[in-house]
């Protein structure tokens, strides 16, 4: 049995190589974020954030110029004349609670500058924007086209409910006593805060284990006695410099609940040891 190639299928196929392969190629050089508004922690995770993102963008050559986790005023470009430069700019409203993003490209000669802004309900939204907007966005400003949509806080999409990945997990969690919230964020980092004010850094990844599917979260980063709260000061300050990283292990028990136990410091008796406890999060919605 013979087959024929449709001639209309040929030149579907040509098209859609000739789309791919004529895009223009872009040289970006990558500043970070600039804030006053957020301390450095939250600085950094934001800017490697971006930084991923715009690394992911097909056809765009990134090169790392971040001086600095987060800078505190806009950054001296030094770009080659050939090459686009990038970096956001975050704020926070005086007159309400809402966080302002400004994404600003400056071509290599200084000659052109474009920015689009857009608002969030709150920081962790900027956190939470669905990486297809957030590339759009920068490709229609790197390619000068109108995108339409600034200053809109778009709705982060659904992931299939069987999908168990970072980009599923993504977004606020709670459950915990003495935790605020946790925040999962696509490609496997995350924070958390606690009701203390402090916050700490966790790395996110998925484990297939004998058939069983384990959500496995690490901190990030020295421990610190304010990651302790149910621990007297005393006992938690002294503990915490050989702590080991809080663990967490956890299975999926549906789309927004998650069950296991936490490694963490425990007191009896005046007694800190490193235990387990059992834990449950849910999605915040």
């Amino acid at each position: 049995m013979r087959f024929r190639i449709r001639p209309l299928f040929i030149i579907f196929v040509s098209l859609q190589l000739l789309r791919l392969y004529s895009q223009e190629a872009f040289l970006i050089d990558y500043y970070g974020v600039v804030s006053t508004d957020i301390d450095e922690n939250m600085g950094k995770m934001t800017s490697d954030l971006y930084y991923t993102q715009l690394s992911e963008i097909a056809n765009f050559t990134v090169t790392d110029r971040r001086a600095a986790p987060i800078l505190r005023s806009e950054p001296e470009i030094t770009a080659l004349p050939q090459s686009i430069s990038f970096y956001v700019i975050i704020t926070k409203n005086d007159d309400s609670s809402k966080w302002i993003s400004t994404y600003k490209v400056v071509n290599g000669s200084g000659a052109m500058s474009r920015s689009e802004s857009k608002e969030f309900d709150s920081f962790y939204k900027i956190l939470m924007e669905p990486k297809s907007a957030l590339q759009e966005t920068i490709r229609n400003l790197i390619e000068n086209r109108d995108s339409g949509k600034a200053g809109q806080d778009e709705p982060q999409p659904s992931a299939p409910a069987k999908a168990i990945s970072t980009e599923f997990l993504s977004g606020t969690w709670s459950g915990e006593q003495n935790i605020d919230k946790i925040v999962i964020m696509r490609g496997g980092r995350g924070f958390v805060i606690f009701e203390n004010g402090a916050s700490l850094t966790i790395n996110i990844r998925i484990i297939e284990n004998g058939g069983d599917t384990v959500v496995n979260i690490v901190q990030n980063g020295k421990s610190n006695a304010s990651y302790f709260p149910d621990i007297p000061r005393p006992l938690a300050l002294k503990a915490a410099v050989n702590a080991d990283p809080i663990e967490w292990n956890l299975q999926i028990s549906d789309d927004n609940t998650m069950t296991g136990t936490k490694k963490t410091l425990v007191c009896e008796n005046d007694t800190v040891t490193t235990g387990l406890v059992d834990v449950t999060w849910s999605r915040k919605r």
